[in-house]
């Protein structure tokens, strides 16, 4: 065989290993959803068998969302120091016992639901960041939206997310619709423990396959090179330190594995500070949970209204996953112009003057704007009969189909505003060390997990998951109280509300200088002169990202929050002072 021959062969075995472990991490996501489903489609038949009167056994997959919110908001940073394969095979090994002793009586079943949760959570926080592994936080196409293509760009090394974003986001919803469909078949002829039996059958065989999938953090990844000023003695020490997290917001690596965790803390919190960050979080999280509701209010109105009987109910609750597969196609890059028709010359042109029913910003106010109004659709048509099943039902897929563009869009906007891998010192040489503070030119570091935009995501999740337990505790009571329709309604004016907000948020109204007077050359003896040479001692030189075509540019709240890439570049480019918050990259 020949050199080139063996090559060619070698990638291809790489690309379709890491096409499987990325199918895997979506199965794994998909996996949550049906254990989720399958307890939902079986509450009615557990409640009957063990006489519940309260209402309590709906209370399970409550405690379970809670118990997620706690493991993925408190414990995120842990595969960093450890490896994501003994936190996803230990999770999905503790959550198999955990399955039995769930349909004995209802006090055990809620401590076993509750416990699951956390469980699950170690899971969970390997799911999503295992495509981050793989492909890197990155939406980089061929012709990338409002940037200008840099060969490289280190954003591009992993070759973006691209319709694997699309496939995550449907997991990550229509899921819950297929283990729904799942647990209503079950109990129409057979017992209620067959769903259980069913879940831990499910649990064996994914724990099978996570043990034959490589692991995505090995060693290599799990250790940054630090390199320490020692004042007194004046001189430089290496060493190799755990924890990016941690480091990411200060020099010093942990010294124990629960400094870690505080420090992932720290960043969420430090994200949610950010008032666009946070609208964008609140509404990302408010989209999951109006899925669930939408899910258990369709299958309530199908039961009770049309008295269909179970496998029907959950065929119509699956119309939202059939919804949600239409929309993958359309979370690529080439579809709708992500991927701009023609390449640019400058960052400036990716800005378009016109507006065109193919431009970005059309795009995402079509289904950002709509996915409220079909909220309120579906309950308007949730009156029951005479009315014909299939109206809510059509407006239920259509909820699907435009809640998985949306999570892909709300994840895409995280990753383009928070991904600061190419201005991290030590990362990309491209960038001259004489932009850097003085004690970061002594510091190399080389991040591999994209912190911020983690701890984004799972700020994003852990708003999700307690959204979803309130909707699915709060949704039974207000179906009693005030009926489907207006709990729908209720639920679908607070989304387009944040819709609102969001919308603000996201357009770009102010023109903020990125680049220093004197970066291109300034005429001497003009006061522009005099403020570049103020700033630029040392050699220090200006970081320039891109070709652009002016010093300028247009940004939103998101970009202009303290943590976003545009806040860190003009950081290096003495345009903002540090008021304080962490920052790996200036004093």
């Amino acid at each position: 065989m020949t050199p080139r021959a063996s090559l060619a062969v070698t990638l291809s075995v790489s690309v379709d290993t890491k096409r499987f472990t990325a199918a895997v991490s979506c199965l794994n996501t998909a996996l949550l959803g049906i254990i989720v489903g399958i307890y939902a489609g079986e509450v009615p038949k557990i409640q009957y068998l063990i006489g519940d009167e309260r209402h309590l056994v709906i209370v399970g997959n409550v405690v379970l969302f809670f118990g997620m919110a706690i493991t993925t908001f408190i414990f995120w940073p842990l595969p960093l120091l450890h490896g994501r394969k003994p936190y996803l095979l230990g999770a999905l090994a503790l959550a198999l016992p955990l399955q039995f002793p769930q349909a004995i009586v209802v006090t055990i079943l809620l401590v076993s639901r509750a416990l699951s949760g956390l469980v699950l959570g170690f899971a969970n926080i390997n799911y999503v960041t295992v495509l981050l592994d793989l492909f890197g936080a990155s939406l980089q196409s061929k012709n990338p939206h409002q940037e200008f293509v840099v060969v490289n760009d280190v954003r591009r090394h992993g070759g973006g997310m691209g319709i694997w974003l699309g496939i995550w986001a449907w997991c990550s919803t229509g899921s819950f619709a297929v283990g729904f469909q799942t647990g209503a078949g079950i109990i129409e002829t057979m017992s209620a423990d067959w769903g259980f039996n069913v879940v831990v059958i499910i649990l064996a065989a994914a724990l099978v396959i996570n043990i034959l999938t490589p692991e995505t953090r090995r060693s290599t990844y799990r250790k940054s090179v630090t390199e320490v000023y020692d004042r007194d003695e004046n001189f430089i020490t290496r060493r190799v330190s755990k924890g990016e997290v941690k480091l990411h917001l200060g020099t010093e690596g942990p010294k124990y594995w629960f400094e870690e965790i505080w420090a992932g803390m720290k960043l969420t919190v430090f994200m949610c500070l950010q008032p666009g960050f946070l609208v964008l979080a609140l509404y990302l999280g408010w989209i999951f949970a109006q899925v669930i509701l939408v899910i258990h209010l369709l299958g309530s109105l199908l039961s009770r209204d049309y008295r269909w009987h179970p496998r029907h109910v959950g065929l119509g609750v699956m119309s939202i996953a059939f919804g949600g597969l239409l929309s993958i196609p359309m979370t690529k890059a080439g579809v709708f112009s992500r991927e701009r028709k023609r390449a640019a010359r400058t960052d400036s042109m990716t800005f378009e003057k016109q507006v065109t029913w193919s431009s970005h910003l059309v795009r995402r106010c079509i289904f950002t704007l709509t996915l409220p109004l079909c909220g309120v659709a579906f309950g308007v048509s949730a009156s029951g009969p005479p009315r014909p099943f299939i109206v809510p039902i059509i407006f239920a897929a259509a909820v699907g189909f435009l809640s998985v563009l949306a999570i892909a869009e709300c994840v895409g906007i995280i990753m383009e505003s928070f991904d600061t891998s190419d201005l991290q010192p030590g990362v990309n040489t491209r960038h001259r060390l004489q932009s850097m503070a003085v004690q970061d030119k002594r510091r190399r570091t080389n991040y591999t997990s994209f912190p911020r935009v983690t701890a984004g995501i799972f700020a994003s999740q852990t708003f999700a998951w307690m959204f979803a337990a309130v909707s699915i505790e709060v949704c039974g009571v207000l179906t009693r109280g005030i009926g489907t329709q207006l709990s729908t309604a209720v639920t679908a004016a607070i989304l387009l509300f944040l819709t609102v907000i969001l919308t603000a948020v996201l357009y770009r109204y102010k023109e903020v200088q990125v680049i220093p007077h004197g970066a291109f050359g300034t005429r001497r003896d003009s006061a522009a002169w005099e403020q570049f040479k103020e700033v630029a001692k040392d050699d220090w030189k200006a970081v320039i990202i891109g070709n652009p075509s002016g010093k300028m540019r247009r940004m939103n709240i998101i970009e202009m929050g303290g943590l976003s890439r545009w806040t860190e570049i003009r950081k290096l480019n003495h345009l903002v002072k540090d008021k304080g918050r962490p920052s790996p990259f200036v004093n």
